[in-house]
């Protein structure tokens, strides 16, 4: 994620919520911090994303389950927003309790924690990071992988559906971008919805580098479709946006003409490195996140490959394709947008 120096970090909680939702707060060792998941009252009993697999994470939602007389066993739905580690990572957990559980079809490789390291590791080569950066990241992120369990099946959710609950229908929306498959809950006749990371306030959700699910070997055009993302989100017309991290949401276009600014600024940026002449992806992280620790520097990478994926797709951009790395320039043919 990207931050604002100046951020609300206060839970999604308070009376704009449905007496009927209840929002837990669960730590995470991760720099985002604490991720907020909810529980569903009523017929079936559900919970959407479940926290990372660790002990205290798990004891934490114990503790709030049992502060209402109820047990992880007494869950008999789990909905995932997407596939991250603080979403998913206690969902085998619920399942072998006997929830069923459901996701996106797009979160498969996610849910089983395939990276494709070996594609993986030519991509960072390609971007110029050296040999042993890359080695540190992959530890990295391989200590991140045990902070969630493998999920192999589930439920699939499909755009526009509903599910049933005591409460209303909850309706289904595909809301990529940050993941591939990630959705967003409308819980029925609130005009409320629970939507994981595609608008937090203050941050700007990253695209974390993905393959295509419907064009395998191809990379996910994450921008293009975070864009349509919230351009949809608009159409819905929701009073609250209930995210998986900070506060709740009531000025949805407000954030989404923010959220497209940021992105704006950050493409200039990018365009700005490379009118100084060709760079490999690595050239330009060092130029815009000089500082940035192990593990931020794949989100990093992600964000930055990003919206040279993006330049390339909208043509203001090419590939300069070397022998052991890509170099990127601005295509003089491409008519400059204002930064």
């Amino acid at each position: 994620m990207v931050r604002r120096q100046t951020r609300d970090v206060r839970p999604c909680i308070g009376e704009a919520v449905p007496a009927w939702v209840v929002p837990i707060v669960l730590p995470t060792p991760y720099p985002i911090g604490p991720v907020t998941v909810y529980l569903l009252t009523g017929d079936p009993l559900t919970l959407v994303d479940t926290g990372p697999a660790t002990g205290v994470a798990w004891r934490a939602l114990n503790a709030a389950l049992a502060e209402r007389s109820l047990r992880p066993v007494d869950v008999r739905r789990v909905l995932l927003t997407h596939a991250h580690h603080d979403h998913f990572g206690l969902a085998r957990r619920f399942i072998r309790l006997g929830a069923s559980l459901a996701a996106h079809p797009g979160e498969r490789r996610n849910l089983r924690l395939d990276r494709g390291w070996g594609l993986l590791w030519c991509q960072l080569g390609l971007a110029g990071m050296s040999v042993s950066r890359r080695l540190a990241l992959f530890a990295g992120l391989r200590a991140l992988d045990r902070t969630a369990r493998r999920v192999s099946s589930f439920e699939p959710l499909v755009q526009g559906q509903e599910l049933p609950h005591e409460h209303g229908p909850i309706r289904v929306h595909h809301l990529p971008g940050h993941t591939p498959g990630h959705v967003g809950f409308e819980l029925g006749g609130e005009g409320v919805a629970i939507t994981g990371d595609t608008v937090l306030d203050g941050r700007v959700p990253n695209a974390v580098v993905d393959s295509d699910p419907d064009r395998p070997g191809e990379p996910f055009q994450a921008l293009a479709a975070y864009a349509a993302t919230l351009a949809y989100l608009e159409t819905l017309r929701l009073r609250l946006l209930m995210p998986a991290h900070g506060p709740c949401i009531a000025d949805v276009a407000g954030q989404v003409a923010a959220l497209g600014e940021r992105q704006s600024r950050r493409s200039a940026q990018v365009r700005e490195v490379l009118a100084g002449g060709p760079a490999t992806v690595s050239d330009v992280m060092t130029r815009l996140f000089p500082r940035v620790a192990l593990l931020g520097s794949f989100l990093a990478f992600s964000e930055v490959l990003g919206h040279i994926l993006e330049l390339e797709r909208r043509g203001e951009v090419r590939r300069l394709s070397g022998h052991r790395r890509d170099r990127w320039e601005l295509d003089g043919r491409a008519v400059q947008r204002p930064g």
